[in-house]
């Protein structure tokens, strides 16, 4: 398999990924197929990736033993993801009723991946969606508390909380403490800066190695305070819609990933995204007396921020790991997924 016929089959499952699940699944296992047959394949196409899919597609179709097989292979062979691999199974179990099993599944990885908040998030998401309130909350409580008490740094909060809200309200409870709770402050030791400030690329046997570029972002409650904050940035017409209002943060985030797109295509590599937050980016420029025009004080903030990459984030995730645009859904299904403003 050459890269023109890896295209092609990329655009291939691409298209299909929004059409019936029956035909997405189709090509999957043609690609799948093509890759056993060539073992050079695997230079062009991500085999493991396949067999996430095509998990996630025998789901869809209630085809479930065929949906467990593909999602064990992840775990035999290691696939990367964010919960832990072993949660693909669980969640198949949950959502076709095998409640005992998927249990088992849920408490293994939690006991051995306990400080990973997504584990619980993705437990109460599952739980919740089948009406298991009751075990819902005690995932999400575990979670929320696990993200107040250890500073929030996956940014998860506002979901968990919004999740316990609605298990909560199905079971007829009203909301306690800790759905107003805020993450607490975390001391931070900034990493070694790993590139010096405006640093040219770098090659290493052979290979460019490019300093990370990084681009400001603003989260979701950063968003809801854009004319306030960010005034040059509201004023811009890629945030507003044809009648003149301010685009929803989805939107927003969706013109983002455009942008990426596009400068990955353009060759650009190790792209950082930083998100930017009033309280910090004002400190920041009060510590370091920095003055110009917004835009380029943001483009500096930005790049200071990648001198400490827990305060980034890489870009573009995983497929199957949580998209970086905090909504809580897989890369794929969110910012990922083919749609308006999308740089496909």
């Amino acid at each position: 398999m050459h890269v023109n016929e890896a295209d092609r089959v990329y655009r291939e499952i691409r298209e299909a990924a929004a059409g019936p699940p029956e035909t997405y699944a189709r090509i999957l296992e043609r690609a799948l197929a093509a890759c056993e047959a060539n073992p050079a394949a695997d230079e062009y196409l991500d085999v493991l990736e396949l067999h996430a899919e095509l998990a996630e597609a025998y789901d869809r179709l209630g085809r479930v033993e065929d949906a467990l097989r593909h999602a064990d292979v992840l775990v035999e062979q290691g696939y990367e993801c964010e919960p832990d691999p072993r949660c693909r199974r669980a969640e198949i179990l949950t959502r076709h009723g095998r409640a005992e099993e998927a249990a088992a599944v849920w408490e293994e990885v939690a006991r051995d991946t306990p400080d990973d908040v997504w584990l619980y998030n993705n437990a109460g998401l599952e739980y919740g969606a089948i009406g298991e309130h009751e075990i819902a909350l005690g995932w999400l409580t575990k979670g929320l508390e696990l993200a107040v008490r250890t500073g929030d740094p996956e940014r998860l909060v506002g979901q968990l909380q919004d999740l316990r809200a609605e298990s909560l309200a199905a079971l007829g409870r009203e909301p306690d403490r800790l759905q107003t709770a805020e993450p607490r402050p975390v001391a931070r030791t900034p990493a070694p800066r790993p590139w010096p400030a405006n640093a040219p690329a770098q090659v290493t046997r052979g290979r460019v190695e490019q300093p990370p570029a990084a681009w400001a972002w603003l989260p979701a409650d950063e968003y809801l305070h854009l004319e306030q904050h960010w005034p040059d940035i509201a004023d811009a017409s890629t945030v507003r819609d044809e009648a003149g209002g301010l685009v929803d943060h989805a939107s927003y985030c969706r013109w983002m990933e455009g942008r990426l797109r596009a400068a990955s295509d353009a060759g650009m590599t190790a792209i950082r995204i930083a998100p930017l937050r009033w309280a910090e980016y004002t400190a920041w420029r009060e510590e370091n007396q920095e003055e110009g025009a917004p835009a380029r004080l943001r483009a500096r903030y930005a790049a200071d921020l990648c001198s400490d990459p827990t305060r980034v984030m890489t870009w573009p995730p995983g497929r199957n790991e949580p998209c970086w645009c905090g909504s809580g859904r897989k890369y794929k299904k969110c910012c990922a997924a083919p749609g308006p403003g999308a740089a496909l």
